[in-house]
């Protein structure tokens, strides 16, 4: 954690005062970060369709990835000698400030781990040069391969949008990386990776913790609206659900897929609107989305006139493959392509959603019951 935080800085820090190099690609001159550039439209190819027009892309990234990856190679080499000298001439640095600060509760030295983070930055960023010169190519393009949408390596979904959600963890600090925006059938859609951390704690326990990792994917049905507010959350213990149920205005909902049920918890405001919401199709699209983004836990929310998913997960998404990996190789891309269609599944079952059918469920139900 205290590596990728200091990674973090180093590289906010260096892009800076050194802006990276566009390595020949002419980004310039086609695929910029918020998609404005002059980019071929792309829907409705195949794969292999898909993957001979970005060929071009590809091999001038290939180029990249060689130069990339012998520097890389060379900077691996040299960090061998480099941390057999230093570090313990930092280590013993660090054992005499804390000799020296003995009996200091607030005693700290971490010289130590300052200059193994350092050489690790160092060592590892032509992989990251190479990522991004990939996602600046090839992201772009994608992106237009749905419709009109934009990508933006550093952008983010608003959090004042998330978190009427009431699924979005406590935190302090957002982090966001590989931001799509755009319209499909009607519907608004923007999706990124997110990191949410927050400090815990008190003096030497004081500590950073992360409260969610993953994918974060907002719908807007924009014209429509949701009768109420329906949440799916990971199965809790009975005493977390009476809690839920105590602490809020929802009402435990339940599914007819029993597989589902034994992993998620469903509550709502609107018992009839969360039958038809999570209906076998949905079920299966979410299960699909969980399974693509190998989840380790999921939350869905229905608000106002929005859908959001959250995914956990460790596994990096919309990254190209290993820098020792060829840019040619077509999984990486596809994989990419495959993931966007998987959310994108979503929007096909919700635009199907209208309230005026949920409200004739409502009477019949109504008069069933009388």
């Amino acid at each position: 954690m205290k590596f990728a935080i200091l990674g973090h800085w180093l590289d906010k820090t260096y892009y800076k005062f050194f802006p990276p190099k566009d390595d020949g690609l002419g980004l310039e001159k086609s695929e910029n970060l918020n998609g404005n550039g002059q980019i071929s439209d792309f829907r409705g190819m195949s794969d292999d369709d898909f993957l001979a027009a970005a060929k071009p892309d590809l091999a001038l990234l290939e180029k990249v990835r060689q130069a990339k990856y012998r520097v890389y190679q060379f900077r691996k080499k040299l960090a061998i000698p480099v941390c057999a000298v230093l570090l313990p001439i930092t280590g013993y640095i660090d054992y005499l400030l804390l000799w020296l600060q003995r009996g200091n509760d607030d005693g700290a030295a971490g010289l130590t781990m300052l200059v193994a983070g350092g050489i690790y930055w160092w060592v590892t960023q032509p992989k990251r040069e190479y990522n991004r010169a990939y996602k600046e190519k090839i992201l772009p393009k994608l992106a237009k391969t749905f419709g009109e949408f934009i990508y933006d390596m550093s952008g983010r979904i608003s959090m004042d949008t998330l978190k009427p959600s009431k699924i979005v963890p406590s935190h302090d600090s957002y982090r966001s990386e590989d931001y799509f925006k755009g319209t499909y059938k009607g519907v608004g859609l923007e999706f990124s990776e997110i990191h949410l951390t927050e400090r815990r704690g008190s003096g030497k326990n004081r500590r950073t913790v992360t409260t969610f990792k993953g994918l974060a994917i907002l719908l807007d049905l924009q014209s429509r609206k949701f009768l109420g507010h329906t949440i799916l959350d990971r199965d809790k213990s009975k005493m977390m659900e009476w809690f839920k149920e105590k602490s809020s205005d929802m009402k435990r909902a339940r599914m007819v897929d029993p597989e589902f049920e034994d992993i998620f918890d469903a509550y709502t405001t609107d018992q009839v609107e969360a039958r038809y919401l999570i209906d076998p199709l949905m079920i299966e699209n979410l299960k699909g989305l969980y399974d693509e983004y190998e989840g380790k836990s999921m939350a869905a929310a229905w608000y106002d006139s929005k859908m959001l998913v959250m995914i956990s997960s460790k596994h990096n998404h919309f990254e190209p493959a290993h820098i020792k990996v060829p840019a040619t190789d077509p999984q990486s891309i596809l994989n990419m392509r495959h993931e966007i269609g998987q959310i994108l599944s979503i929007i096909d079952r919700l635009e199907l959603y209208d309230p005026q059918e949920i409200e004739r469920q409502r009477e019949n139900e109504h008069r069933q019951s009388a």
